[in-house]
């Protein structure tokens, strides 16, 4: 019963997290007034991310899972990957722009106890970026 209770105390504070992060893009608006740029993404991805995680459909994982068509898929599926009990505990929802931004800006907020807590997260300037070239990896 007590682990349970611990688990829904992770789900609520992972939701939590999300709810905020969303909060503060809708009163914030977009980052820049630019659009998001794929190849910005794709060299923000190459050197903030890509020390731990893959992006090529046939790689192998790394520290983190490979991340090739990650948007839309359920969190914590990656063949192969052996992600924390934290995030699996955690982790019940599907990938999108929205949790996906959440996650690379805090991990740590939406996940405590997942082992990418130790990533800072990636700066707000190159979180659409980023996003936008993991969108164009399926």
């Amino acid at each position: 019963m007590t682990e349970q209770l611990h688990l829904l105390h992770h789900a609520a504070q992972a939701m939590k997290s999300i709810a905020m992060v969303s909060l503060t893009l809708i009163v914030a608006g977009p980052s820049e007034s630019r659009g998001a740029d794929i190849k910005k993404g794709e060299a923000a991805f190459t050197r903030q991310c890509s020390l731990c995680h893959s992006i090529g459909k046939d790689d192998a994982n790394r520290f983190g899972p490979n991340l090739f068509g990650i948007l839309k898929r359920k969190a914590g599926t990656v063949p192969g990957f052996k992600y924390s009990q934290a995030f699996l505990s955690t982790a019940q929802w599907s990938w999108n722009a929205e949790t996906l931004k959440a996650w690379i800006l805090g991990p740590a907020h939406m996940v405590p106890g997942s082992t990418m807590g130790v990533f800072q997260g990636v700066a707000d300037r190159d979180s659409d970026d980023i996003i936008a070239y993991l969108d164009s990896q399926r």
